[in-house]
């Protein structure tokens, strides 16, 4: 928050340090209403009237307004450095803030400009520098001096640090943290609380705790319900059901998927319908309805096509693909996944998912080498892309697929290389076992 003396309130208490009054200010310069103007802001005096003013006041003209010309430059440069910010560039926002920081005469609250520039060192990926200045903060809002809300959002900046450096059981006890101290402090903040809630659930997520998940994101629902936020209920439903999608919940998946397609469907918002409707019909498919499923994401994928949307396509067609799979369409499916590996990034966990289907097309044929090619490209995919959980699976089935061919010796080597992978994960994550 921008806090500044204004040039009225500073001329008010120079005049009432002097012992005048706004007659006395007044005499032989202007009248006395127009000092009452200008000390409430209303009107701006002319160079020849500061002028007067200073001489009035026995000060040179620098003092008056010399102040008031730096704050403002400062002001400017600060409000840039937050549009920037705004706006995601970091880079470009750095140098102000580095600038208001040395600049700073105690017009602008230290604080704020301070975790201003930690969130741009965050936004920057300077995870080191920008935990170095969180950590301050944090001192500072433990302090006598410091508030509630200050500590909170430090906290909650602290666990999406976590969060992006991968270590999720920290991330998560800073985000516990916030909430516990938002409860006991009774603030009202509803966007900062669904804000932590969101991004609680999300480190659950990844974390591998889908029920928690869930359930945390459901504390989030009557926050936006309560502000009428259309848009964010739409998204609050969209990612429960796929939380309780990746928790083999299918049905209550589908339930919450059909009420992010009626918000949605409020806001005529075509793109965001347009992943709900991918995401029903892969439930469908899931739940048996195949055919069904398959004829809805065939539909979706012509209309990702007309708004060339090349990487929806691709996720969508890749969805085909496993669809065709599963009815033992093997020529569509292989089909599908070319046309997949050609829409989608290079790097991208669909591609994964496209080698993983490819890998099944082969199982089918009774061509285990290249099974196995498949498998592993899968697999590597994963662990670059890293999904944890899918890149888990696919060792598995690729120790399997080993087995099932009597060469139990790959099969063990497999599991090592899972499960010394995973080891290494969770200890960059910070969960020691």
């Amino acid at each position: 928050m921008v806090n500044v003396e204004t040039f009225g309130q500073r001329l008010r208490q120079l005049r009432m340090k002097k012992g005048l009054t706004q007659i006395q200010l007044a005499e032989g310069i202007v009248t006395p209403s127009m000092i009452s103007q200008i000390e409430s802001d209303k009107a701006k005096p002319s160079y020849h009237v500061l002028g007067k003013i200073a001489e009035k006041l026995e000060i040179p003209l620098d003092e008056l307004i010399g102040n008031l010309e730096m704050n403002l430059v400062i002001i400017s440069e600060y409000r840039l450095a937050k549009g920037m910010l705004s706006a995601g560039e970091f880079s470009g926002a750095l140098p102000f803030l580095k600038k208001v920081i040395q600049t700073n005469n105690g017009k602008l609250d230290p604080f704020e400009i301070r975790y201003d520039y930690a969130c741009c060192l965050l936004g920057l990926s300077q995870f080191r520098e920008a935990e170095e200045s969180f950590q301050q903060l944090l001192d500072h809002a433990h302090s006598t001096n410091g508030s509630p809300i200050m500590l909170i959002r430090v906290l909650h900046q602290l666990g999406q640090l976590e969060l992006k450096c991968r270590r999720y059981q920290i991330a998560e006890h800073y985000l516990t943290n916030a909430l516990t101290q938002m409860r006991s402090s009774n603030l009202k903040d509803v966007h900062l609380q669904c804000s932590l809630l969101l991004t609680l659930a999300e480190i659950q997520n990844k974390s591998g705790q889908l029920k928690q998940a869930v359930a945390t994101l459901q504390l989030a629902l009557p926050i936006l319900e309560e502000r009428e936020d259309i848009q964010g209920i739409g998204n609050l439903y969209m990612k429960l059901a796929q939380s309780s999608h990746v928790a083999d919940q299918y049905e209550q998946a589908a339930d919450y998927a059909q009420r992010a397609q009626w918000y949605f469907e409020t806001l005529s918002c075509k793109t965001e319908k347009l992943t709900l409707e991918v995401r029903l019909a892969v439930l469908q498919g899931e739940m048996g309805n195949r055919d069904k499923a398959i004829s809805s994401l065939e539909t979706i994928v012509e209309e990702y096509r007309r708004l060339r949307r090349d990487e929806e396509m691709g996720t969508t067609v890749t969805e085909l693909a496993k669809l065709y799979l599963a009815g033992g369409k093997l020529d569509q499916a292989e089909e599908a996944c070319q046309s997949a590996r050609k829409l989608l990034p290079t790097v991208h966990s669909y591609q994964a998912w496209v080698a993983r289907t490819q890998a099944g097309i082969a199982q089918a044929r009774n061509q285990q080498a290249v099974a196995v090619k498949y498998m592993k490209q899968a697999a590597d995919c994963f662990k670059l892309t890293e999904f944890h959980t899918e890149y888990e699976e696919t060792m598995q089935e690729l120790s399997h697929l080993y087995e099932s061919h009597d060469d139990c010796q790959s099969a063990l080597r497999v599991m090592h290389e899972m499960w010394s992978f995973n080891r290494q994960a969770r200890e960059q994550r910070g969960i020691v076992l």
